[in-house]
């Protein structure tokens, strides 16, 4: 009996720690890179260097931007 219950708990308590759902809620979560600002601020830079490597791409990105902006006006 004891070897089941400690089956049932090792089971669920795994299942709880393999969640993908990120809670920024406690002390210690708002260490993670996804719950605070400089987290948040360097996975956009991430994407911005992706996008903009050279500054023809940066001119192209923003004449794209505001072709976009044009259309709607």
């Amino acid at each position: 009996m004891k070897l089941l219950l400690i089956i049932i708990f090792v089971i669920f308590s795994t299942s709880s720690f393999a969640e993908t759902k990120t809670e920024c809620e406690g002390i210690l979560a708002k260490l993670k890179a996804e719950c605070n600002i400089v987290g948040k601020s360097m996975n956009k830079m991430k994407e911005f260097s992706k996008e903009n490597q050279t500054l023809d791409q940066v001119g192209d990105n923003i004449g794209k931007g505001v072709d976009k902006i044009k259309k709607k006006f």
